[in-house]
């Protein structure tokens, strides 16, 4: 576990996309409103572009620094697994595409003793990142966790273009998926409240920018090569 932590540790000890301030809460709910979850979305006028966020944060009981509740998220690995490595990461950030082989290396050399969580963090000033989130969790609805890492990795590998028409390409080349089904929940954001439910628990939980990780408790910021 410790060999583990040290290694992604010296993988992802540079390199992110962040929010300065307050962090990720602030382009959600005023820091007022983590003191009472019931609370109006009131997002900071200075801060733009904005998307709409639910008034209740279901997580805010539930979390503390160093802990995400793995919720409505995909998961890949054993249950059993020795280390939890929860990714928070945005499927626009260059920083995040870069961690990729890392983190298939890391997989790879500890087969079965990793459980990875996937966490939702679309920047605001990633356009497309939103949108995205929202096809691999409608994806998911369809295929299940494992269909979400196989669209996940295909999202990755173009993630210079990821409008509209892109992700419904990728979603197309998904055996199984029901392509009316996924272009009426693009059209109704059937999946943007989760996805903000999401960002709202991983800052609860002490994550500030893209990519990070929580592995075990322990929070690991950045991206750069495993060597």
């Amino acid at each position: 576990l410790l060999g583990l932590g040290l290694a992604l540790a010296g993988s992802v000890g540079t390199g992110a996309c962040c929010l300065a301030g307050a962090g990720l809460v602030a382009l959600a709910t005023r820091a007022s409103t983590r003191q009472d979850p019931t609370a109006a979305y009131a997002p900071p006028a200075d801060l733009a572009p904005t998307y709409p966020a639910p008034a209740l944060d279901p997580y805010a009981e539930e979390n503390a620094l160093g802990f995400l509740a793995i919720g409505d998220n995909a998961v890949r690995g054993p249950a059993t697994a020795p280390v939890t490595i929860n990714v928070v990461s945005d499927f626009q950030c260059p920083f995040c595409a870069r961690v990729e082989p890392t983190l298939a290396q890391l997989d790879a050399a500890h087969p079965g003793q990793i459980r990875w969580v996937w966490h939702d963090c679309p920047l605001p000033f990633h356009a497309d990142a939103l949108p995205a989130a929202e096809a691999a969790r409608e994806v998911r609805r369809q295929l299940g966790d494992e269909g979400f890492w196989r669209y996940r990795t295909l999202l990755f590998e173009n993630n210079r273009v990821l409008d509209a028409a892109s992700l419904e390409q990728l979603a197309v080349s998904m055996p199984g998926i029901d392509l009316r089904a996924f272009r009426a929940a693009m059209a109704s954001h059937r999946h943007e409240a989760t996805v903000r439910a999401d960002m709202l628990a991983t800052e609860a939980a002490g994550g500030v920018g893209t990519p990070g990780f929580l592995i075990n408790g322990q929070w690991l910021r950045g991206a750069q090569p495993l060597e």
